[in-house]
C-alpha cells in the first residue's frame, strides 16, 4: 500500500463515500493510490490533467486496466485523511497548511497547482515523518467530471 490512511476524518465530509470508477485505457490503480476523473474515467493524477482532473478518492478495490480499453475495469474508491510523500520538485512545507495542495502523482502531494489537480486541504506537515509520508490531506472528493 502506498499511502498509509489513518482513521480520523479532522471532521471531513466523508461524501461521496465508497463509489466505483471506470478506469481509462492502460490505468493501473493499485491499492492506495489516488484516482481522479477526467471525462468520466479513472485516471492516475498528474500534470497533464491538472485542469480537468477531479480526485475521486483511494482505491480501496484495486484494478489494472493495463491492457484494457477505456471503462473495461473499475476500482472502488473512498473518501479518507491521509498522509503521503511530498512531491520532489515543490513540495509543501508547514506553512501551507490549511491550504489547498495537488495530487501530482498517485502518491505525492504538491503546493503548485500545475503540477497535478486539486487533491484536498493540507491538514499537517510533519517533517522527518518516518515513513516518509510527511503531508497529511483530507483528500476534497466531492466535485465531479
Amino acid at each position: 500500500m502506498s499511502s498509509f490512511v489513518i482513521a480520523r476524518n479532522y471532521g471531513q465530509n466523508t461524501a461521496p463515500g465508497r463509489v466505483s470508477v471506470k478506469l481509462d485505457a492502460a490505468v493501473n490503480g493499485e491499492l492506495g493510490f489516488m484516482i481522479v476523473t477526467v471525462a468520466g474515467y479513472g485516471r492516475i493524477p498528474a500534470a497533464a490533467n491538472a485542469a480537468t482532473g477531479k480526485m475521486a478518492g483511494l482505491v480501496v478495490e484495486p484494478a489494472d486496466n493495463t491492457a484494457g480499453i477505456q471503462g473495461a475495469l473499475s476500482v472502488v474508491v473512498d473518501v479518507f485523511t491521509a498522509d503521503f510523500a511530498a512531491d520532489g520538485t515543490n513540495p509543501p512545507t508547514q506553512a501551507d497548511v490549511g491550504k489547498l495542495v495537488y495530487a501530482s502523482s498517485a502518491t505525492t502531494i504538491s503546493r503548485d497547482s500545475a503540477d497535478g489537480p486539486p487533491a484536498g486541504k493540507l491538514i499537517s506537515f510533519v517533517t522527518g515523518d518516518p515513513q516518509g509520508r510527511p503531508c497529511r490531506v483530507a483528500l476534497d472528493c466531492m466535485a465531479t467530471s
